[in-house]
């Protein structure tokens, strides 16, 4: 693979992404491919970042996840971040981290789908856009699309 082509953002400039979270997803010659954050923080997509349908090559850079208060690494109209204390430090290390469970869609967002799931809910017929993902972080798979069918 030499090059791809930015299909969507998942996220967007500013907002709070964690490690494992499906940024955005390229499509190359063959296939669709979601990337996610190997890191927690804040998103921040540069103003000549290339735009959704743009065909880069791969490593091209296309955003930052910064921690909290870091200064962004380029010049735009974005504002800057503010400190926000990491939720592992607001709980006591002895208490149990409970499972998270899936995020409510959001309206105007167009959820994470596995490309195995966007494939099945082509052949199925099913708008997948409005399901509630059960797979990790929310994202929707084959079973979701499956049982928005019926």
């Amino acid at each position: 693979m030499e090059k791809g082509a930015l299909v969507e953002w998942m996220k967007n400039d500013g907002d709070r992404v964690e490690s494992g979270e499906i940024l955005f997803t390229v499509e190359t010659e063959k296939a669709v491919h979601e990337v996610e954050s190997f890191d927690s923080g804040i998103l921040r997509i540069p103003p000549d970042s290339p735009a959704p349908g743009v065909t880069v090559p791969v490593g091209t850079l296309l955003a930052y996840v910064l921690a909290p208060g870091e200064a962004l690494p380029f010049e735009g109209p974005a504002a800057p971040i503010p400190p926000v204390p990491a939720m592992d430090a607001l709980r006591p290390a002895s208490e149990p981290q409970p499972p998270r469970a899936p995020s409510a869609p959001v309206e105007g967002h167009v959820p994470a789908i596995s490309p195995r799931a966007r494939r099945v809910a082509a052949e199925l017929n099913v708008e997948w856009r409005g399901l509630t993902g059960s797979g990790r972080t929310g994202r929707i798979v084959e079973r979701d699309v499956r049982a928005g069918s019926r």
